[in-house]
């Protein structure tokens, strides 16, 4: 990942795209907050390893696989409500720079609406759980339903708070905010797994974590007014752009942290069951660059509302660090990857040299994916960022059809997806930058 200071560093005015000029204006976080909202990053990356490092130690291996089907569909959800986030972000960012007379004399209450969403969440979640439930999530799925609702329910208000501490630039708070709900996620995790280990049990530890936004709230003021935020916007047209924000999100959050599902629903039952190795690796390889950014999108997406005019100028930095990652981790995952699943996880988890450093490529195309797709809901551009991330999906969906070996469909559809998503934001964005230079 980048070095956070690079998403908020001012571009000389002489920095250009297709010859223009083009300038970043303003910082979008200081050096200290970023220091801080890194840490945060890292103590969230830091808890998940050990969570999934955690449970094929007190579970058996079939018993993970499932574990790792409800992992996938709870931080599948979260990234579908992530869209509320984006645009609580962009909405609540235009609030605090817009000048008085530009505000609505009537504008709506965040915590109001958040209100709203999260019972209809919890509803839908439940009501369609008889449909998907016994495909993705086992013979249990009733029980972990109920789970994913609440915490669906829950994480509704935990990115609605992320959102406009984001829009604020309150960094610090939503540094505590992000590192305290990984941190109550896996002491939970490990205390429920510790006295009585099962998939259930560490399923409701997961979904713990979403309850950290209450502690946040009664403990800070400005947390509480935060969430308290006037969006200056109508209901309507905020569900509607929150809706556009889900789509872009849901497609993302299927190739990001669902891929195990379309895995499963693709696969036959025994091959799944026995896909725990690869489905780890998968979760290994992506971590440490999707958890960081995870964080990281929330100052992308400000510093991108801050500096419109910009364009992909501001991109290039990124995009050359995460080329950078993805040569020296894919060199690194192929010779020494398959030792550390082995060491790590014991014999049953060793993992090829090429299916380790195919993910890492993937992992890298992903990021920079994710960071496109920010961009362009960012400049108010949700329809470019959900086409790229549902054709990634849906091409990703097609190639796991393919009849390939177990890993090279996996590696395949991870790499082919996201570039071609990734060439229909670009594409977008670099027409956009030359129409705003002229």
């Amino acid at each position: 990942m980048t070095d956070p200071a690079s998403l908020s560093e001012n571009q000389s005015p002489g920095a250009s795209l297709s010859n223009q000029r083009t300038e970043v204006k303003s910082p979008a976080i200081a050096g200290r907050q970023a220091a801080s909202v890194g840490l945060a990053s890292l103590m969230a990356a830091a808890s998940g390893y050990v969570v999934i490092w955690f449970a094929p130690i007190v579970l058996s291996k079939a018993d993970n696989a499932e574990f790792l089907a409800f992992w996938s569909a709870l931080f599948l959800l979260f990234g579908v409500i992530g869209g509320l986030q984006t645009e609580v972000i962009r909405s609540s960012s235009y609030f605090t720079s817009a000048s008085p007379v530009a505000r609505s004399a009537k504008p709506v209450r965040l915590l109001s609406v958040v209100a709203g969403l999260a019972a209809c969440v919890a509803v839908l979640v439940l009501a369609t759980g008889p449909l998907w439930g016994p495909a993705v999530l086992g013979t249990r799925w009733w029980l972990l339903c109920l789970v994913l609702a609440g915490a669906a329910a829950l994480f509704c208000f935990h990115s609605a708070l992320a959102g406009a501490l984001s829009g604020q630039q309150k960094w610090g708070h939503f540094s505590a905010l992000i590192a305290g709900e990984a941190l109550l996620r896996l002491v939970v995790v490990i205390a429920i797994g510790v006295l009585a280990a099962s998939t259930s049990g560490l399923a409701v530890g997961a979904g713990a974590g979403a309850c950290a936004w209450v502690v946040l709230v009664l403990l800070s003021g400005p947390a509480r007014r935060a969430l308290a935020t006037p969006l200056d916007v109508r209901v309507p047209d905020f569900l509607r752009k929150v809706g556009h924000a889900s789509m872009s999100t849901a497609a993302s959050a299927v190739l990001v942290v669902g891929f195990p599902i379309l895995y499963r629903i693709t696969t036959s039952e025994a091959t799944y069951l026995a896909s725990a190795p690869l489905l780890l690796a998968i979760v290994l390889t992506r971590a440490p660059l999707m958890v960081p950014l995870g964080t990281f999108q929330s100052v992308a997406v400000s510093h991108f509302v801050q500096n419109r005019d910009a364009g992909l100028a501001a991109m290039r930095p990124i995009a050359l660090a995460l080329a950078g990652v993805a040569f020296v981790g894919s060199v690194a995952a192929y010779f020494l990857g398959p030792w550390l699943m082995s060491l790590l996880f014991g014999a049953d988890y060793r993992v090829d040299g090429w299916v380790l450093a195919g993910l890492m490529l993937a992992a890298s195309v992903l990021a920079l994916l994710t960071l496109t797709g920010g961009m362009c809901v960012a400049l108010d551009r949700h329809r470019v960022s959900s086409a790229g991330w549902v054709s990634a999906s849906v091409v990703a969906f097609f190639v796991l059809l393919l009849p390939l070996g177990p890993d090279l469909r996996a590696v395949t559809a991870l790499v082919v997806g996201p570039v071609v998503g990734l060439i229909i934001h670009v594409t977008a964005l670099s027409r956009r930058t030359r129409t705003v230079v002229r």
